[in-house]
C-alpha cells in the first residue's frame, strides 16, 4: 500500500500561510503554544497515521469487530492503537489544563484528525466518540458529574458514545420513546428503551463506556420539546470512581455493514431488567438542545473522516498513475513505442485534478471552521464572538453534506484511475469507498444538512449570517481583484457569488409567499451550490497566498503554482455548475410536488 495519504506541505501551508494559526496565540487560552509545539503535534500524528492507523486500515476490515451474544470484541488492532492514542494524551488535547487537555487549538486538532482519519477512519470513530462525550459533558453536566467521569474520558481511561437514533425513530428524533421515570429513593432515573445504529456502543476495549442517551421523562410534553439528556454508564461507578455494579445496558447486535466494519456499531438495550440507571444532564426537556453542541461538533468531524480518505484515495491514486504504464500518446502512431505512465493520459490527469481541488478546497473549509471555532471560544469580544457563531452555523451543515458527497465522489474517480484493480480487495480504494458511503447517511443524513441549511440557518437573524459569510468572501475577492494573475480567477467566483445571492433573496420570496413545500424542496441542490462556492472562495483564498509568495520570491514554483492551477482549474470547471444549479432554482420548477405518489 501508498506511503503518503496527505500533502504535508499543503496542511502547513494552510495553517500558517491562509489561516495564520499563530495568531491564536495571542489569545490567553493559547498563549503557552507556539509554531514549535504545532508542528511537534503534527510530526507525531503524520508518524501515528504511517505506524499505527495505516498498517491496520485493511487489517480491522478483515478482522471486523465480533459479537458473540454476549460480548463484543473489537479487533485486535484496535487495542494498540487506543493505547498509543491515550499515551499521547490524543482525546481531548483542545480541552483546559484543569480538565486534563492541553489548550490546543483546535485548527491544529483538526489538522491532526485529517491525518488520523486517512489512515484509518474506522479506528478513530472508536477514539473521537470519547471525546465528544466528554466535551458534552464539559458543557452541560453538573459538578459531581463531571468530577466522576470527565479525566476518565479525556485520558480514555474509559470511552464514550451518542446514543440517539431509535429503531422507529432516526432522524425524526421528536418520535423517539426512550423513557425515563424518576427513582424515589436517589438521584437517578430508570430508562427503558432501545438504541440503534451506536457507534462503538460495545467493545472490549475500555473497562466502561458512557452513553449520553436521548430519553422523555414521564410527563413530557411531544415532539422535541420534551426530550432530556442522560448519561448512562456501561457499569456505575462506584465512589472510588472504579466500575461497579452493570447497568443493565444490554448489547443485543452489532450491525453487519458495507463498511466501516472494524467499527464496533451496536443496538443496545437499556433497562431490559428495570435496572438502568441514567443522570440527568442539564434541565429537563433541554436534552436535543444539549445533545446539538456535539452533533455540531460531530458533523464537522463526520467532515474530517470523509475528506480524510479522499486524500488518502487520491495519494494512491496519484502514485498508481505515476507508476502503471499503459498506451501511447494520443498523437502517436507508432506501435512499437514505449508505453507511458498513465498520469500523461488527458482523462486521467483531469480525474487527478477534480480530486486534489476537491481535497484541497474541502479541507480549506474544514480548517477555515475550526480556526473559527477556536476564536469564539477564546475571544472576549462579544461582536467578534457573534459573527464567528454565524459562520460557524451557517457552514457547518456545507462541510459535513458536501464534504462526505464530495468525498465518496472523489474516491469513486481515484477508483476509476485504478481501473479494473481498483475494484479489487486487494488495493485499499475500494474499501474507502466502502467506508465512505455512510458519511452521508449518519450524524444526520446530508437532506436533513440541506433542510438545516435552508430552512434555519441562512434565515437565521434574518440572513444576517449569510451577509457575514459574503463580507468575508468580498474580502478575499477585493484582495485577489488587486492582484493580476487572480482576476479571472476572482471574476469566476465573484459570478458565482452574485448569481448565489440572487437565488437566496429569490427563495426567501418563495418562503415568504406560503409555499413551503417549494421552498423546502430546493434545499439539496441549494446545499450544493452553496457549498460550491464555499469550495471555490476557499481555493481563491489559497491562490492569494501563493502568489503572494511567489511575488515574494519563493523557490517552490511546482507548489505555489501547482495551488493557482487548482483554484483556476475549479472557478472555470465546477463553479458554472453552481450558476447553473442557481438558474435552475430560479425557474419555481415543482413537478415533484406535483407528482401523484401513484405514477411511481
Amino acid at each position: 500500500m501508498d506511503d503518503q495519504l496527505v500533502n504535508m506541505r499543503n496542511i502547513r501551508f494552510m495553517l500558517y500561510e491562509v489561516f495564520d494559526v499563530e495568531n491564536l496565540c495571542r489569545f490567553p487560552y493559547y498563549a503557552d503554544h507556539s509554531k514549535e509545539t504545532f508542528e511537534l503535534a503534527l510530526e507525531t500524528a503524520y508518524q501515528m497515521t504511517h505506524e499505527i492507523f495505516w498498517p491496520a486500515f485493511q487489517t480491522m476490515d478483515r478482522e471486523e469487530a465480533r459479537f458473540d451474544g454476549q460480548h463484543v470484541a473489537a479487533p485486535p488492532a484496535m487495542h494498540e492503537i487506543w493505547r498509543q492514542f491515550r499515551e499521547g494524551g490524543w482525546f481531548a488535547p483542545d480541552a483546559t489544563y484543569e480538565n486534563g487537555g492541553q489548550q490546543f487549538p483546535l485548527a491544529v486538532y483538526a489538522a491532526t484528525l485529517f491525518l488520523f482519519n486517512s489512515g484509518n477512519t474506522a479506528a478513530c470513530m472508536y477514539l473521537n466518540g470519547t471525546g465528544g462525550t466528554g466535551r458534552l459533558l464539559e458543557s452541560c453536566g453538573s459538578q459531581e458529574l463531571k468530577d466522576l467521569y470527565l479525566l476518565k474520558l479525556y485520558s480514555g481511561e474509559w470511552a464514550g458514545t451518542m446514543a440517539l437514533t431509535e429503531p422507529d425513530a432516526g432522524t425524526s428524533l421528536g418520535d423517539i420513546i426512550t423513557t425515563a421515570v424518576k427513582a424515589p429513593d436517589g438521584d437517578y432515573y430508570l430508562i427503558n428503551g432501545t438504541k440503534r445504529f451506536i457507534s462503538s456502543g460495545d467493545h472490549d476495549i475500555t473497562e466502561n463506556i458512557v452513553h449520553p442517551v436521548l430519553a422523555r421523562i414521564e410527563g413530557a410534553p411531544p415532539g422535541v420539546k420534551g426530550i432530556s439528556l442522560f448519561i448512562v454508564p456501561k457499569f456505575r461507578p462506584n465512589p472510588d470512581g472504579t466500575p461497579g455494579a452493570f447497568n443493565d445496558v444490554a448489547t443485543t447486535g452489532i450491525e453487519h455493514k458495507m463498511g466501516l466494519k472494524g467499527q464496533a456499531t451496536a443496538t443496545l438495550v437499556f433497562g431490559d431488567k428495570n435496572d438502568c440507571r441514567g443522570w440527568l444532564l442539564g434541565e429537563p426537556h433541554k436534552g436535543l438542545k444539549y445533545m446539538f453542541e456535539l452533533m455540531n461538533h460531530a458533523r464537522v468531524f463526520t467532515a474530517i473522516q470523509a475528506v480524510g480518505q479522499a486524500s488518502a484515495a487520491y495519494h494512491c491514486a496519484l502514485r498508481y498513475a505515476n507508476e502503471r504504464l499503459q498506451g501511447r500518446e494520443i498523437t502517436s502512431k507508432d506501435p512499437t513505442m514505449p508505453p507511458i505512465a498513465i498520469v500523461n493520459h488527458p482523462d486521467v490527469r483531469l480525474m487527478l485534478l477534480k480530486q486534489k481541488a476537491f481535497v484541497e478546497g474541502c479541507l480549506g473549509l474544514i480548517l477555515y471552521c475550526a480556526g473559527k471555532a477556536d476564536v469564539r471560544k477564546a475571544t472576549t469580544d462579544p461582536d467578534e464572538f457573534e459573527r464567528t457563531d454565524l459562520l460557524l452555523e451557517l457552514l457547518t451543515p456545507c462541510c459535513k453534506a458536501h464534504g462526505a458527497d464530495g468525498a465518496f465522489d472523489a474516491i469513486r474517480t481515484a477508483m476509476q484511475v485504478f481501473g479494473g484493480v481498483g475494484y479489487s480487495e486487494e488495493f485499499p480504494v475500494a474499501q474507502m469507498l466502502r467506508d465512505n458511503k455512510v458519511f452521508s447517511i449518519y450524524e444526520g443524513a446530508n437532506g436533513i444538512q440541506a433542510l438545516d441549511l435552508l430552512g434555519r440557518k441562512v434565515p437565521l437573524k434574518a440572513g444576517q449570517a449569510v451577509r457575514v459569510l459574503m463580507g468575508e468572501m468580498a474580502a478575499t475577492l477585493d484582495e485577489a481583484d488587486a492582484i493580476e494573475a487572480l482576476k479571472d480567477i476572482a471574476a469566476k467566483v465573484r459570478e458565482t457569488q452574485d448569481a448565489v445571492v440572487g437565488v437566496t433573496m429569490h427563495l426567501a420570496g418563495v418562503g415568504m409567499s406560503g409555499d413551503v413545500a417549494l421552498y423546502v424542496c430546493n434545499a439539496s441542490d441549494y446545499l450544493e451550490m452553496f457549498s460550491r462556492l464555499a469550495v471555490g472562495w476557499q481555493l481563491l483564498m489559497q491562490a492569494v497566498a501563493a502568489q503572494k509568495a511567489l511575488d515574494a520570491g519563493s523557490n517552490e514554483q511546482d507548489f505555489y503554482q501547482g495551488k493557482i492551477a487548482t483554484a483556476r482549474f475549479y472557478a472555470n470547471r465546477v463553479l458554472p455548475h453552481a450558476i447553473a444549479t442557481a438558474t435552475i432554482l430560479k425557474a419555481n420548477e415543482r413537478t415533484a410536488l406535483d407528482f401523484n405518489p401513484a405514477w411511481f
